[in-house]
């Protein structure tokens, strides 16, 4: 058997689902041009939302609006990775096209970054560490995503894999595709998020408060799913201090 024939096979199926993936992208962007002032609708709900929450009078910090936003942002940022580096929107269409995409980004980024308001640090420790394991587990559904993706066109789309991916993998990198380096910053940009809150999380449990035979070295939470099984025993510390405490 050659095995380098066999390697080659899930190659090509990468680049069949990277050109997919970057042609619906750029349909995408080329249907926000056609509603006219319509287009401009989206933008402006987001920049309302974005005025009412920093000013207070709503709050985006719940965990429903923080999973839409961990999942929307590889999406976004490979949006924004075709503006900033491909020219095939025309410039008449651009300025709406432009605040369609980054003010979806900035509401994302506000939504993702900014922290519950907790007075005892124990309780926003214990927040920090599960919306640090919610971005953990968007992340290992986005990269589920793509591994799945290559799965399916190795197997069922094996034909058009060996006749399209073949071809177009002589010519093309898996980067040189639009979108895909926004994807993969965008799955980053969540990992270290979660790495971020883990630490943060981290730090504030360990108080004299807490006892510090079960602290956990901060650089174990930067390594995956090591990290996340530690941020999981520091969440039932703390939940079971709460129960000692009661009784």
């Amino acid at each position: 058997m050659n095995w380098g024939n066999l390697f080659w096979i899930p190659y090509a199926a990468a680049h069949t689902v990277a050109a997919i993936f970057s042609t619906f992208l750029e349909i995408d962007l080329n249907k926000i041009q056609r509603p006219g002032l319509w287009a401009w609708a989206v933008p402006g709900v987001c920049l309302i939302l974005l005025a009412l929450d920093l000013t207070g009078r709503i709050s985006l910090r719940g965990s429903g609006a923080r999973l839409l936003a961990a999942l929307m942002l590889p999406l976004l940022c490979s949006r924004g990775e075709l503006l900033l580096w491909d020219n095939y929107i025309s410039d008449r269409a651009a300025p709406v096209v432009w605040v369609w995409v980054f003010s979806q980004l900035l509401l994302a980024g506000d939504v993702l970054l900014r922290e519950e308001k907790l007075d005892a640090p124990l309780d926003k420790a214990e927040a920090l560490l599960e919306h640090g394991s919610t971005l953990g587990v968007i992340t290992a559904v986005w990269l589920a995503l793509m591994a799945g993706a290559v799965l399916f066109m190795s197997t069922a789309g094996l034909l058009l894999s060996l006749i399209v991916g073949g071809l177009i993998s002589t010519r093309n990198g898996l980067l040189d595709y639009g979108g895909v380096k926004g994807l993969l910053l965008g799955i980053g940009m969540l990992y270290l998020l979660q790495c971020l809150w883990y630490c943060r999380g981290a730090r504030l449990s360990q108080t004299d408060e807490l006892e510090q035979d079960g602290s956990v070295p901060l650089l174990s939470l930067f390594v995956p799913f090591w990290n996340r099984v530690q941020a999981r025993k520091l969440t039932r510390r703390l939940q079971m201090r709460g129960v000692k405490d009661y009784y």
